[in-house]
């Protein structure tokens, strides 16, 4: 019996186990692809870049304002730089420059560069230069101008043409000359309070350095010719009294 007994067992179990025939493999599961070896991204991970759409309209550029006077020609008497600001407080003058023959020094009586030029010019830009305009005009005072404007940081501003009449002495002449100084002068306004303690600074008077003596050179005018306002006006003050003078006339006698 042992031996049928093992031929059955051999042809049941033992030989399906040592079987040669392959087995069945599983099935793989369900996934991602794997990434290929490289660095380069795949066609449908490159993502196009957004449209740029236009480019941005850049605001107008405003054109810088010609000088309301040619420039000089003289090479040994070259225009200072200045920043234009053209008045609208002027008229002709007799003769235009052939006029021309002193040179009239102001404070403005006001601290403020903004609040000069909206003054000078006639154009306020600020609700208080608005405010003072009405005031001048309900009180009857007229409107004013001057040929320059010395800023506190030194800038000169040109206002009105040299050939043409500027508003700035109202009633006054020249000592021993008589008529309306107006019409013979270039009048140039100082940014300063014009109460003795407010300080002209260094940069203004390295202004008037250039400035005085250019137009003297210019126009031949006479030293003498050269005054504050208080010299035409016996109703005026100014330059205040903290004004160096002399520091200006030494500066517009240093080229004759």
């Amino acid at each position: 019996m042992v031996a049928p007994l093992q031929r059955s067992s051999q042809n049941t179990v033992v030989r399906p186990l040592s079987s040669e025939e392959p087995r069945p493999q599983p099935k793989p599961t369900p996934g991602m692809t794997p990434r290929p070896d490289t660095f380069e991204p795949s066609v449908a991970q490159l993502t196009p870049s957004p449209s740029p759409g236009k480019s941005p309209t850049p605001p107008p550029v405003k054109p810088t304002p010609a000088p309301l006077t040619p420039l000089s020609t003289d090479p040994t008497n070259p225009t200072p730089a200045m920043v234009v600001r053209p008045s609208e407080n002027f008229n002709d003058r007799p003769n235009g420059v052939q006029s021309i023959d002193s040179i009239v020094l102001h404070h403005t009586a006001d601290p403020s560069d903004q609040s000069s030029l909206e003054t000078l010019t006639g154009k306020p830009e600020s609700f208080m230069g608005w405010l003072k305009d009405k005031y001048k005009d309900l009180t009857g005072r007229g409107d004013v101008s001057s040929h320059y404007l010395i800023g506190k940081d030194g800038t000169i501003y040109q206002l009105v043409a040299d050939e043409k009449r500027a508003w700035h002495a109202g009633e006054g002449s020249l000592p021993g000359k008589p008529g309306d100084v107006n019409d013979r002068s270039i009048g140039i306004e100082i940014v300063n309070e014009g109460d003795g303690k407010d300080g002209y600074t260094e940069a203004q008077y390295k202004a008037l350095e250039q400035l005085v003596p250019y137009l003297s050179k210019r126009y031949s005018i006479p030293s003498e010719n050269l005054v504050g306002h208080k010299d035409v006006s016996d109703r005026k003050q100014d330059p205040s009294t903290n004004f160096d003078f002399d520091r200006i006339r030494r500066a517009n006698d240093s080229w004759r």
